[in-house]
């Protein structure tokens, strides 16, 4: 029986994309002056950016209000500084989770003296009226092969990393079958549901029960998210 979902394809090369000497950025969903209205935000996930800094190259960001952040280093680490007084470095194989309650101010920095560093910053609304100011370090055993690593579930959102070797297949079951579920490649390529997936693109996904996928290269990285739609 073929399944009858509700999906779109995000294409790498359609990324909203701002570029300076010591800052890029590579926006999937509609980000500061970059508006389209076929990149509107999918359910709570709001911002999904990858982000190249120069080195000894700072960026300070706003964060809204009851909003959840994650960071996660994809090239090598970074340094996070908020006006709550909290500084951490963040390397690659770990994940940075921030929940706000207020409006926060985060910086971000590249301290080596020569190398570029890129990373993946991504924002979600808050989806309860429960919510507090919430900052967490994880480690990311990327040593684990063909299988999802939880790396955070926070009220109704819920976010998988997967490393997988050559036509490898894996799938997802939702938990809560009124949510929708992105997934974004991170390296490689990937067939889910019958879509062809390469480096830096994303599929949103509603109204199904099971997502799979085979990944078409060896090393193949994914990111799987499970949101509260709207």
């Amino acid at each position: 029986m073929i399944k009858q979902i509700s999906a779109q394809i995000y294409k790498s090369e359609t990324r909203g994309v701002f570029k300076s000497a010591k800052y890029n950025c590579f926006a999937t969903f509609n980000f500061d002056q970059y508006q389209d209205l076929s990149r509107t935000p999918f359910g709570s996930l709001q911002i999904l950016n990858e982000e190249i800094l120069a080195p000894q190259h700072c960026i300070s960001r706003i964060i809204k209000a009851n909003t959840n952040v994650i960071i996660l280093p994809l090239f090598g680490g970074i340094e996070c500084k908020n006006n709550l007084g909290n500084t951490e470095f963040l390397r690659v194989e770990q994940v940075k989770i921030i929940a706000a309650v207020d409006e926060m101010t985060l910086e971000i920095f590249n301290p080596y003296e020569s190398e570029n560093v890129s990373f993946l910053i991504i924002h979600f609304q808050k989806e309860t009226e429960s919510f507090r100011n919430y900052f967490q370090n994880s480690e990311i055993d990327l040593t684990i092969r063909n299988k999802l690593i939880r790396l955070f579930h926070i009220q109704e959102t819920a976010c998988f990393i997967g490393v997988y070797d050559g036509r490898k297949e894996g799938f997802y079951t939702l938990k809560n079958l009124k949510n929708g579920v992105f997934v974004f490649v991170v390296n490689g390529a990937f067939e889910v549901e019958d879509r062809l997936l390469e480096a830096k693109d994303g599929l949103s996904i509603k109204s199904t029960e099971v997502i799979e996928w085979e990944a078409l290269s060896e090393n193949a990285v994914l990111l799987l998210f499970e949101v509260a739609l709207k």
